[in-house]
């Protein structure tokens, strides 16, 4: 009961500040728990620019989910509203269609973004063919992936580019669709520039 009583005491004087003023103490961390870092957060654009027509959400979703692998939080946010970054862009390509690293430092600074990447869609499609050979009786399928990526990140100035030209023939079952090779393409890009191991 004496514990009890010493227990409710102690809760009561703590909640009344009885105990004094402890703001000195709001510096020092509890034993067991690390002192808080702060992180700079820096704004990350993704651009695509659809030259097919045919680039929809799901598409989208994969890219977005590639570019998040490796700029994610604390230190990077992926950004919403692309109108700064879009208008840079459109810039950037009048002036170039095939952008080195001083334009698209350029036009991550223009945009206001840690890191800038650019990608532009040329085609994307598939479609099935039939054999006529009498020893061949497969379907096949002819699949299209071409796409010019461009990344660049301020920590460290690194720039890379790519422009995927994949034009595929594999039988049905074995083939791969389109966007998911641009997908990994952009991905693995990705991971080169960072450093990161390729997927």
């Amino acid at each position: 009961m004496k514990k009890l009583f010493l227990l409710l005491a102690m809760l009561v004087a703590l909640c009344t500040g009885l105990t004094g003023d402890i703001s000195g103490l709001g510096a020092v961390p509890f034993i067991g728990m690390p002192k808080a870092h702060a992180f700079e957060t820096k704004p990350v654009n993704f651009v695509v620019i659809d030259r097919t027509g045919s680039v929809g959400p799901v598409d989208m979703k994969g890219w977005i989910q590639m570019v998040k692998m490796d700029y994610h939080v604390p230190y990077y946010r992926l950004m919403d509203d692309n109108t700064k970054a879009n208008a840079a862009v459109n810039e950037m390509f009048a002036k170039n269609p095939k952008p080195d690293k001083e334009a698209m430092k350029a036009a991550a600074e223009q945009a206001g973004c840690g890191a800038l990447v650019v990608m532009v869609v040329h085609r994307m499609d598939s479609y099935l063919v039939h054999s006529n050979s009498l020893y061949d009786m497969e379907t096949y399928v002819r699949t299209y992936a071409y796409a010019d990526i461009f990344a660049y990140n301020s920590d460290g100035n690194k720039f890379i580019r790519r422009f995927l030209r994949e034009a595929d023939l594999q039988p049905v079952g074995l083939d791969e669709n389109p966007s998911d090779t641009i997908k990994w393409t952009l991905g693995n890009l990705l991971n080169k520039m960072e450093g990161k191991p390729q997927i």
